[in-house]
Order: C-alpha cells, then structure tokens, then sequence
C-alpha cells in the first residue's frame, strides 16, 4: 500500500518533491522519483510483499521501456507471473513487476488480467504516453489536473495542491452534490480542476489529450438458475477463496471486528485458513445505543482471537473529529469517518494489514432503505387513484400534524413515489432535500450556470430491465461505495500506513453476487436472507449475532452537536471560509442552524454535522 503523484509537461523535481511530502503518511517505508523529459514520477512505498529494496518504484522493465508507480495489491500476481514468466524475466517478487509485463503482454487489456484493489499509472515511453486505472471497486483512489501543456496525477488532492499554486478554489456544484449524498461524487473532488478518476475506468494521456474509458461494471441481469442451498455453497466458496487469496503478506495482519454480520463472517473464516489466533480490532462509545463491543467479543471469544478493543466516551471522539481535515481532503459527512479513523490508529499499533467487511452490504442488501424498495414493490400494486387520494393525502397529512422525522421521510416516499427510480432512490436516502438546499443557497448561486441537479448523475446505473432492488445496488456500487466508504476507508488507514483489504470487494465475488436473484438477498422483509441463512447453517455465526438489529458504525452524533459543542457549532460554520465562496444566504444558514437546535425535529443532526464537515474542510483547504 502506498502513495504515488506524478505529472507529463512543465514540472520539475522539486514540484515533484512537494507534491510526495504532502502524502508522505501513505508510504514511510521508501522514497523514489524520476524524471524523464517532460515524465515525473514519485512514490512512497509502504512495503507488504517483499520488503526487500526490489521492491522499489518507479520501477522500470529491464528495457527502460515502460515506468510504473503503483498503490494496492493484486491477489492473483503469482499465478499470472507464471504465464508471463515464459517471456519475460522478473527481477523482483512483487506484484507491481507482474503489473509492468502485463501491460506490455496486453496493452490497457491488462486490467482484465488483475484481480485485486489497485490504482497505477504507467509511463509507456516508447509511445511517450500515461495510462492509469483504479480498480473495480474503487478500493484505491486516484485523482488528476488537466490544464493546457500539463497533466497531473496523484494519490490524494492533497498532494495537487502545489500544482495549483495560489490557493485552490472550491468547486460550488461539487459541494451541491455533497449536501445532497454526504460525499463528493466522482468525479468531482471539491476543488475546481482537480477531479477523481471513476472507479472501473481507466485514462490514457498522449499528444497533451485526455481520454477516460470505463472497463468493468456489474451486470445484474444474469441471475444463476440454482436451488437455493446450491446458491449458498457457490457464494461461501467463493468467499472463503477471496479470504484465502487476501491472506498474503510479509507483515503482520489482523481483521476490524465490529461486531456486525460481515466483519464476523470474515473474522470467523480467516479463523479457519490460519494456524495462529486472529488479531482483531473493535471500537466502542460509552452510549450503549452506539457500542456493538459486547457482539464483537462474542465472535472473538468464540474463535479465540486475539482481540483488543477500545472504548472512547462520546466528548473526546467528537473532538477527534475536529483534526481530521487534515487527511480528509475532501468533504465527507458519513459519521462513521471518526470511529473508523480511530480503530485504524488502534490496528496499526500492532499490525500492517487489517481485513473487513466492507461491500456485504452492497453485495447483499443489508441497508434499511433497501427495505424500502421491497417494500415498494407491494405499494406498486395499489391503483395509482388509491395511492394518490388516500395514502399519498394521509402521508402529507400527518406530516403537516406531526412533523417527525419518521412522517418526514414517508411523505417523501409518497411524494416521489412515481418519479424514475433513481430519483426517488435517492430522495428517500439522501440529506439535504432539494428545497432544504435552494433554502440556503444564494439566489446567486440557484440561477447561475453552476449549479446542476444532483439525482442527474445517477440515472446511467439504473438499467430499465433490471428489478427494483437491483437498481439499487446498482447505484449504491457505482457511488456510495467508492466514493463514500471506501474514501473513508481509504484515507482513515493510509493515515497510519495501514492496509485495508475486504473479501466482499473481490470483485469476482461482487459479479457472483450479482447472479444472485433477489429474493434470495432480501425475503420476508430479512435484508441479506442468503448470506445470514448460510452463516447459521454452516454454524459459522451463531444466531443472536447475525440477526439482531443492525446498528451502523456510527458515533453518537446527536448527543456530541448538543453537548459542549452546541454553542460553538453555528459560529464555526458561519464564521469559515465557507461563507465567502457565494453558495450560502448567510441569513437563511443562519435560520437554518438556529431551527435545530430550537428543536424542530424534520432537520436532521446528519444536516448540522455535514455543515459542519464542510466548514472545517473550508479552513483546512480554501
């Protein structure tokens, strides 16, 4: 796991030099730049297999004819090393040398070759050329600046910053979009001309132009013609094979541990691939609504791991929170980024790799707001008169009587019931609404070219024969799970120089699970009925920890924005840098924030605490 930046024009070394110092976290163990020409590269690595200095990047073919810089891990290099070794010599026993050989076997359709999380970029030097990828899933990030005669790239945006020079500029409509998800979506960043390349997508850059080509996407309209025990064994197959490929490593390596049914289902199978007690890893809150700790030790104790856990109490976990603009170069509002940063600091204290449980949800339907699309499906056969004049009436209704944020979101799911699907996907989840945005937005900024309607960007994910459920998926894996968790995931670890690597995200595993048909992922109103029903038969979970209440991995956020934070929550937002960039009334913000906390319960304390986020990443970065 490492962190690579890198430019094609009019850099220098030095440029260079700033542009690794600002990621020098991701990569402690080793430095490399070299510059051919109008080429930069540069490279921190952090070493996990073979941490001997062949492993050194940029690393070159014995030709000189191709450079690599490379952040991730393939899995399956060894048994594609032994095809490639009947033409090619390897002078080192990492996976970025098979990466080099690879790509001058295939060309770009070396991507289809790799198995594994990975962002690189190649300088092919015969065709004086870049090419760069980002895995399927989006595990490993990669961003870029594209201005007349250069061409940048790098791990964070961080490390674009020097290229920009003067201070960088926010980008309005990128930060629209953020209100709305909580996150930035690709392949916006924040910041006007620094841009994230989408996950699945690959870019060339020649002759100073730039062409970007999506190479992977789910397909979900296969579904296996299987019984379903049959189903059950191929998926537990499958992702004991993802365990066991991800099991490689030259350091130590441990497991997150919260407790919930996919971190336990893979603490509970590496249990059985290793000859040594598993290290595993849980944080906790001191509110017992927020603390799966009790679950966590369940599933340790049952599998004798090595557990180490840490309770934080709710005061000094808000606070953490207000440091970690510093690695968070982008605006993020999913409360689960402060937890997750403190356990990777735990993890790291004893190991170098950590694996989770990220995807289960995406893969399965574990979410609540999947429930909703199910539930959907029945509502679809009212008659639309019955729907209109007497559920859709009554929503409103009680919403104008008691106006919670329960009847909140039923009239938003009445209300938008007949709109396309990823419109009224995304209403139903999302923070800021529509109207509560251009309810603080400048007028300003509500009429000027700018400002562009977010639930746009998802319509391509939404295939018009796929069911209901699939479409969700669809959308949550095209971008909630790249840009949202494993963003957050991504940065919390590489903080502490810690590799992260989730079986769930193989993503021959994610293309079985697409075949699953849907009512084997949710039945009977059981979010991830298949995944739960085999994880009891095969006695791998017991009972009460797969199908107790899902509680997110979350911190106590209400109580934090009311406690000694509330009477500086307003002023901090309203007194930042945000305030000067034209997108906010600041009377109207000021209306807004001063309603929380006057307790009208429709806004919602995710609202405050993404204004809040995006306030402080303000001061850190504008």
């Amino acid at each position: 796991m490492c962190g690579f930046a890198g430019y094609f024009g009019n850099g220098s070394r030095p440029l260079l030099e700033k542009m690794l110092s600002a990621i020098g976290h991701r990569g402690p163990d080793d430095r490399g730049i070299e510059i051919m020409n109008q080429v930069g590269l540069g490279h921190n690595r952090l070493s996990v297999i073979d941490l001997t200095s062949a492993g050194h990047q940029p690393m070159f073919d014995p030709e000189r004819t191709v450079a690599i810089v490379f952040n991730g891990e393939i899995y399956n290099f060894r048994a594609l090393r032994a095809k490639l070794e009947q033409k090619y010599h390897f002078r080192s026993s990492t996976d970025t040398e098979t990466i080099i050989y690879a790509y001058k076997e295939y060309g770009t359709d070396c991507l289809m070759h790799l198995r594994g999380m990975f962002s690189f970029v190649i300088y092919d030097i015969t065709k004086n050329l870049l090419f760069g990828a980002r895995d399927r899933a989006g595990e490993k990030p990669l961003k870029y600046h594209v201005s007349d005669g250069m061409f940048a790239f790098a791990s964070e945006n961080k490390a674009l910053l020097p290229v920009l020079g003067a201070r960088p500029q926010a980008d309005l409509n990128a930060i629209n979009h953020y209100l709305t998800l909580q996150y930035v979506p690709a392949p916006f960043t924040g910041f006007k001309e620094i841009y994230k390349l989408p996950a699945g997508h690959y870019f060339i850059y020649q002759d100073e132009k730039l062409s970007i080509h999506k190479y992977w996407s789910l397909d979900y309209s296969k579904k296996l013609d299987v019984t379903e025990n049959e189903c059950e064994s191929l998926i537990l197959g499958k992702l004991k094979e993802s365990i066991r490929i991800m099991l490689e490593a030259d350091v130590p390596l441990g497991a997150f541990l919260s407790g919930g049914v996919d971190s336990s289902a893979v603490v509970a199978l590496m249990s059985g691939c290793s000859s040594t007690p598993v290290r595993t890893f849980s944080i906790g809150f001191e509110d017992p609504k927020f603390d799966e700790t009790r679950y966590a030790r369940e599933v340790a104790n049952r599998y004798g791991t090595n557990h180490t856990e840490l309770v934080v109490d709710n005061g000094s976990a808000g606070e953490a929170f207000l440091g970690i603009a510093d690695h968070y170069d982008e605006p993020i509002a999913d409360n689960s980024v402060l937890p997750t940063f403190l356990l990777s600091k735990l993890a790291r204290q004893s190991v170098t790799v950590a694996m989770t449980g990220d995807g289960g949800d995406e893969n399965f339907a574990g979410y609540q707001r999947h429930n909703i699309v199910e539930f959907s499906n029945y509502y679809q056969r009212l008659p639309s008169p019955v729907r209109r004049l007497v559920v859709d009436r009554a929503a409103n209704t009680l919403y104008r009587m008691m106006p919670t944020a329960f009847t909140e979101r039923a009239k938003r799911f009445s209300n938008t019931f007949d709109e396309p699907f990823h419109r009224k996907y995304l209403q139903y989840s999302c923070f800021f609404t529509t109207h509560e945005k251009e309810s603080i937005f400048s007028e300003e900024f509500r009429n000027s070219r700018e400002y562009t309607d977010t639930f746009n960007l998802f319509h391509q994910p939404c295939h018009q024969n796929w069911s209901s459920l699939d479409k969700a998926l669809a959308t949550d894996v095209h971008s909630y799970l790249p840009e949202d968790l494993l963003f957050k995931t991504d940065i919390s670890s590489m903080a502490f120089a810690l590799e992260l690597r989730s079986p769930f995200l193989d993503h021959e595993f994610m293309e079985l699970a697409a075949k699953i048909p849907t009512g084997l992922k949710i039945k009977r109103f059981e979010k991830k009925y298949l995944l739960k029903k085999l994880l009891v038969k095969e006695k791998i979970l017991p009972p009460e920890v797969v199908f107790r209440r899902k509680q997110g991995f979350n911190f106590p956020l209400h109580l934090w924005l009311h406690g000694k934070r509330a009477s500086s929550v307003k002023d901090t937002v309203l007194s930042s840098k945000l305030m000067k960039i034209g997108l906010f009334d600041t009377r109207k913000l000021d209306s807004y924030i001063t309603g929380y906390y006057a307790g009208r319960t429709v806004i919602s304390s995710n609202n405050i605490f993404a204004l809040m986020s995006l306030a402080i990443w303000a001061n850190r970065y504008l």
